[in-house]
């Protein structure tokens, strides 16, 4: 109970990961407080802090109990089968590029493991909202997190819907764009809006649209863009059928975004769950 209120911050928290009653780890902790006659948490109404004495027993304590869950685990693991749940949170584009397809064959071969997914774009605490792990693009990540890349670089394209570019003259060059609509996001993590970085060959320019509206979903930019509101930058792979179809047209087809690598992570000093283990194995090894 120690180890869930330090990693969670939170006593109701904590609680609800063990699925125990609040008031039972408050009293737990007490009870650990008054056999070690000392305080390890400072509470104040708003949080839940490690005393130094707190951080330093954390320190002592966690590998032990790390490696009684991994003793439970070995034991109660059926056949050496994954079991349990397993919390995961990403943005919408790995879901709909990767995951989203890998679940249905990950729970057909591991029927055991409880599934939860959430889907936001805000990037999260994954210990503190006590996930097991996170998908993110690079891999540039807290200094006690591990990234394991799963899918290599790619690139995001330009689309508009035939409809809109009927009425618009077409780009012939990255800078035609500014006098575009166009259907962009706003960073979760700077709050910026995010500009298109443009590569062809040699060249490189980034573009802010000025007429643009801002849209955080990923699925609702290209909704819009086939809805003819404006040009939108958006993963290759989640428009080619779109484009095959004739619902989408490429915009300036000489010109792509990067994307960087898409990589799960997951804290280095907790231990890994079956759970995780098999489903890091199975988003590499996927075909």
């Amino acid at each position: 109970m120690f180890v869930a209120v330090a990693e969670a911050g939170s006593f109701s928290e904590a609680a609800r990961r063990l699925g125990i009653s609040p008031s039972a780890v408050s009293q737990a902790i007490r009870s650990l407080e008054e056999r070690l006659g000392t305080p390890l948490f400072r509470r104040s109404t708003r949080s839940v802090n490690l005393t130094d004495v707190g951080n330093d027993y954390l320190l002592a304590a966690a590998p032990a109990v790390e490696q009684l869950r991994q003793a439970a685990e070995d034991a109660t693991g059926r056949g050496g089968r994954p079991t349990g749940p397993l919390r995961l949170t990403m943005p919408r584009a790995p879901f709909d590029l990767i995951i989203a397809d890998t679940l249905v064959d990950f729970k057909e071969a591991f029927p055991e493991v409880e599934l939860e997914i959430a889907v936001e774009a805000r990037l999260v605490d994954i210990v503190k909202q006590g996930y097991d792990a996170g998908l993110r693009f690079g891999n540039h990540l807290e200094k006690d997190m591990v990234a394991v890349q799963i899918a290599p670089p790619s690139a995001a394209m330009l689309v508009a819907a035939p409809a809109y570019l009927a009425n618009w003259p077409v780009p012939k060059n990255p800078s035609d764009l500014l006098q575009h609509r166009a259907v962009v996001c706003r960073s979760q993590i700077t709050g910026s809006i995010i500009p298109w970085t443009l590569v062809s060959a040699d060249d490189r320019i980034q573009i802010s649209p000025s007429d643009a509206t801002i849209v955080h979903d990923l699925a609702s930019q290209i909704d819009l863009a086939v809805r003819g509101l404006g040009i939108v930058s958006v993963p290759s792979a989640m428009v080619t059928r779109l484009i095959e179809r004739g619902v989408l047209s490429r915009v300036l087809p000489s010109w792509s975004s990067p994307i960087d690598a898409l990589y799960i992570y997951f804290p280095s000093r907790r231990h890994q769950s079956a759970a995780l283990r098999t489903f890091v194995g199975f988003l590499k090894n996927r075909p």
